[in-house]
C-alpha cells in the first residue's frame, strides 16, 4: 500500500472498498469520456487494438522478471476463449460509447447483473427462486424504459450497449472458472496477448493514423483502463461484495456530469426513470446473493 494512503487503512474495510470503487467508477468514466473523443478520429475497433496492446506493453516488464509466464499456463484453450468474448465485448463497449451519449451507454452497461442471473439459470442449471426472477424481470423492463423500442428510438448504439453487457456477464463466468486454477495476472496478461492477436487483422483493414493529440488518448485510455481496473479489483478485494458493488452506479452521475461538460449532452427522463428500476433490481439481486452465499456457509458441515 503506497505510503499516501495510510488513513485509508484506518477505515473500516466496507468503507474503504467504497472508496475505491467509486474512485475507480470516475476513472472508468474518464476512459469512457477519452474512447468517445478518440471515435472522432479512429474506429472503435482500432481504439480496441490500441488498448491491448499498450496493455501487452505495460505487461513486458513483468513477464521479464518472471513474475508471470503465460508459456507456461495449462489451460491455454479456456484464456483464448475467455479472450474471444471478452474481445468482443471491449469493441461492443467501445463502440456504444462511441454511438450513445455517455449517459445511456453508461445506464445500459448496468444491464449486466441481469444477465448474469439468466445465464446462471439456463447454463449453469443454477436453482434461481421467485424474488431474483422477479427482480430480473423488473430489471429487463427498465431496460426497455431505457430503450423504448415502441416509440422509435432504438438505436443500434443501444442494442451494441446490450450485447456488451450480455457479453460482460458470460465474461465474468469464464473468468471465475480460469481463477480455480490461474492468477489475476495470468489471466490479464493472457487477455492482453490473445486480444492483440484477435484486433490486429479487424483494426488493419480499418487503418487511421490518429494526430498526436488521437496518440496521447490513447495512451491515456489504456493507462485509465489499468488503473481502474486496479481500483476494481482493490474494492471487492477489502470489502463485501453486497455492501461494496452498489456505489459502482455512481458511475451514472459522473457520466451525466462529463456528457454535459464534454458535449453538452442531458439525458431524456426515461433514461434516470429506466436505470433507477435496472440500478434497485441489480442491488436487490447482489444482496440476495450475498445472503444466500452466507446461508450455504452456515449449512456447510463444520470440521
Amino acid at each position: 500500500m503506497p505510503p499516501i494512503l495510510p488513513w485509508l487503512l484506518r477505515l473500516p474495510p466496507n468503507v474503504q472498498g467504497a472508496l475505491w470503487l467509486i474512485s475507480g467508477g470516475f476513472i472508468f468514466t474518464t476512459t469512457s469520456a477519452m474512447i468517445r473523443l478518440l471515435s472522432e478520429q479512429i474506429e472503435s475497433v482500432q481504439t480496441a487494438f490500441f488498448r491491448s496492446i499498450i496493455g501487452v506493453v505495460l505487461l513486458i516488464p513483468h513477464m521479464a522478471a518472471g513474475r508471470v509466464r503465460p508459456w507456461a499456463s495449462q489451460r491455454v484453450g479456456g484464456h483464448f476463449w475467455r479472450t474471444v468474448v471478452g474481445t468482443s465485448s471491449m469493441v461492443c463497449g467501445f463502440y456504444a460509447v462511441a454511438l450513445l451519449p455517455l449517459a445511456d451507454a453508461t445506464a445500459l452497461s448496468f444491464s449486466q447483473p441481469l444477465f448474469s442471473v439468466v445465464i446462471a439459470a439456463l447454463v449453469l442449471r443454477e436453482a434461481v427462486r421467485w424474488r431474483r426472477w422477479s427482480a430480473t424481470i423488473v430489471g429487463f423492463i427498465g431496460v426497455l424504459i431505457m430503450v423504448r423500442p415502441g416509440e422509435g428510438s432504438l438505436q443500434p448504439g443501444a442494442l451494441i450497449a446490450l450485447a456488451n453487457a450480455l457479453l460482460v456477464a458470460i465474461s465474468i463466468l469464464m473468468v471465475k472458472r480460469l481463477t480455480d486454477t490461474e492468477s489475476p495476472m495470468m489471466i490479464l496478461t493472457m487477455f492482453a496477448l490473445f486480444s492483440t492477436v484477435l484486433l490486429a487483422g479487424p483494426a488493419i483493414w480499418v487503418w487511421r493514423w490518429p494526430d498526436l493529440t488521437g496518440w496521447l488518448l490513447a495512451v491515456g485510455i489504456a493507462l485509465t483502463a489499468t488503473v481502474g481496473q486496479y481500483f476494481w479489483v482493490q474494492a471487492f478485494r477489502v470489502g463485501e461484495m453486497s455492501a461494496v458493488a452498489p456505489f459502482e452506479y455512481l458511475r451514472l452521475p459522473f457520466a451525466v456530469f462529463v456528457g454535459w461538460v464534454l458535449w453538452q449532452e442531458m439525458p431524456v427522463i426515461w433514461t434516470f426513470v429506466g436505470a433507477g428500476i435496472v440500478i434497485a433490481s441489480a442491488v436487490y439481486i447482489i444482496r440476495r446473493e450475498a445472503k444466500l452465499a452466507r446461508e450455504r456457509r452456515w449449512q456447510q458441515p463444520k470440521p
